[in-house]
């Protein structure tokens, strides 16, 4: 049922691009981020005697990130995620990385853009999301030969760029989104309809840009799910819906972590 609701809330955007070719979407690590809705927590059920000794009891169970009055600019953006996935798994939308979006995630916590908990929540799930181009190569070993890091040979490599368009606009973006104005580059060398993000920091740098060049002729959008899902005509949805979507295990749609925020596995609360 809730997979039939998320697909009717996509109705309107499927007529409008019936007969068109899937938008390629470039999708930033932050919207993966946000992606993962639902997380794994341990909900106690108490003291038991075990023996001679009391012990806590309780079980594992899938919950929603956030609150359902949750009323932050994320969630509002988290709301469409259900629609442009079902896009993407019927062939309407065509979801990308690349390179050094995936280079990003190599050097962050693999939980962090699929999850930390088996019984977590991807919105993506079952969405492929292929690179756009090659990973840069990259020299991996342990500290002791003395390599830089990933990070490190990452900032490396943009410093040496002498693409004309990159260089444009981590001038005028600043130091500090370099790395985004690569993404920019790359979704807009590659023809892409927009760059899909949630680095809200990001988007307000642009929009203090809007009028000056490189970002004033840019073809490619950047956008963020909201912007995007309002474009396609998506209705939002609210992703607790999807709470027992292919579960086999204890789910619990009345609950949700009380700052309405991912937590880092050592700091998961009891619920």
């Amino acid at each position: 049922m809730a997979r039939a609701f998320v697909s009717a809330s996509t109705l309107v955007a499927q007529a409008r691009f019936s007969r068109k070719p899937p938008l390629r979407v470039l999708v930033d690590n932050t919207v993966l981020f946000h992606a993962i809705s639902h997380e794994t927590a341990w909900i106690s059920t108490g003291k038991a005697n075990w023996g001679v000794h009391e012990i806590d009891t309780g079980y594992s169970a899938r919950i929603p990130v956030r609150a359902p009055n949750d009323e932050s600019r994320e969630y509002r953006n988290i709301q469409y995620l259900p629609g442009i996935a079902h896009l993407a798994r019927i062939g309407k939308l065509s979801l990308m990385s690349s390179g050094e979006l995936w280079i990003e995630r190599f050097y962050q916590p693999a939980g962090r853009f699929d999850g930390y908990g088996y019984f977590d929540l991807d919105l993506f799930d079952d969405v492929e999301i292929p690179l756009i181009d090659e990973v840069p190569d990259m020299q991996i070993g342990p500290s002791c030969w003395g390599l830089p890091s990933v990070e490190k040979m990452r900032e490396e490599r943009l410093k040496k760029s002498t693409d004309p368009l990159f260089q444009s606009l981590a001038s005028q973006l600043g130091p500090k989104n370099s790395q985004d104005a690569w993404h920019i580059r790359t979704a807009e060398v590659n023809e892409m309809f927009c760059f899909l993000t949630m680095d809200f920091k990001l988007l307000k740098t642009l929009q203090a840009q809007s009028n000056t060049e490189p970002v004033q002729s840019l073809n490619t959008r950047i956008l963020t799910p909201e912007q995007l899902g309002k474009y396609l005509g998506l209705a939002p949805v609210n992703p607790a819906l999807l709470s027992f979507d292919r579960v086999s295990f204890p789910t619990r749609p009345d609950l949700h972590w009380p700052d309405s925020k991912r937590q880092k596995p050592k700091r998961r609360a009891e619920r």
